[in-house]
């Protein structure tokens, strides 16, 4: 087991941190809105062009300086000038209508669970799985499992575990199903509402869904997981919940890790427990 320390710990380590969605709502406005004022202050009409590569520039900057990882970089930059490149091509409506229904296959119900598609990195593929011991036939649970990259990590490095991944979007789960036949995975896949799957049963639950999902998980936790059961959470904490945290997260690009033992609150928990 790696050494698990108390959040507040980690939190001074690891120093402010801006979840990535919202800063990048923050960078794109932002940056648009520096591009219009250095236009405006120079008295003069730029090309609509030319106020986008700006734009680009300033939000590649702005993503520099919070530190966000590179691919939101280009997210940031890239946004706009997409949005421009789309609209000046005059595709049909069918186009649109098409992206939407693959949105919606890719995400799922979004707008009824406020859970993103967004999957986690191996970096805690691996600190999660130094919470799972070798030698026991642990059930772990992914809420929320993407593509099945966690499960399938997981299941191919303690194969005594029994893993089970749930996903809500239709093609999420057809990957991370079709991924596990082709690698002949014990890992096993099922598609459904993991607001409405049973917790009870499982040693570890692994969840990564966002900060509006936390205080539910919290509650349904506590009323279905047995004593000494572990939840896991990726980034997002529980509001008003003392919580534990992977030593190596929240440090190097790694997002925090936090911990939570069922029936024993966190001040009592201590790297004798984790066994």
């Amino acid at each position: 087991m790696p050494p698990i320390l108390p959040s507040n710990l980690l939190s001074r380590r690891a120093g402010p941190r801006l979840c990535n969605r919202s800063a990048a709502l923050l960078i794109i406005g932002l940056s648009w809105g520096l591009s219009q004022w250095l236009v405006a202050s120079q008295a003069q009409m730029l090309p609509i062009q030319s106020a986008l590569w700006l734009q680009a520039a300033l939000a590649a900057l702005l993503s520099l300086c919070l530190a966000q990882p590179w691919w939101w970089w280009l997210i940031n930059s890239s946004f706009l000038p997409s949005v421009h490149f789309a609209l000046a091509q005059h595709w049909p409506a069918s186009v649109f209508l098409l992206a939407l229904l693959l949105l919606g296959l890719v995400f799922g119900a979004i707008f009824l669970t406020r859970v993103p598609f967004y999957p986690s990195q191996p970096a805690v593929w691996s600190l999660v799985e130094t919470m799972v011991p070798d030698n026991k036939s642990w059930s772990v649970l992914d809420m929320g499992s993407g593509i099945g990259g966690f499960c399938l990590h997981l299941a191919r490095r303690r194969p005594l575990c029994r893993v089970l991944g749930i996903e809500w979007a239709w093609l999420p789960w057809l990957l991370s199903h079709l991924r596990a036949r082709h690698r002949g995975s014990a890992g096993r896949f099922v598609r459904g509402d993991y607001r409405q799957h049973s917790l009870a049963g499982h040693d570890l639950v692994f969840a990564y869904l966002s900060p509006a999902f936390m205080p539910a998980l919290w509650q349904k936790a506590c009323r279905e997981m047995k004593p000494g059961a572990w939840l896991v959470s990726c980034e997002f904490a529980v509001p008003g919940q003392p919580a534990l945290a992977l030593a190596g997260s929240g440090v190097g690009g790694i997002p925090p890790v936090y911990a939570w033992r069922m029936g024993q609150p966190a001040s009592v928990v201590s790297d004798s427990t984790l066994a």
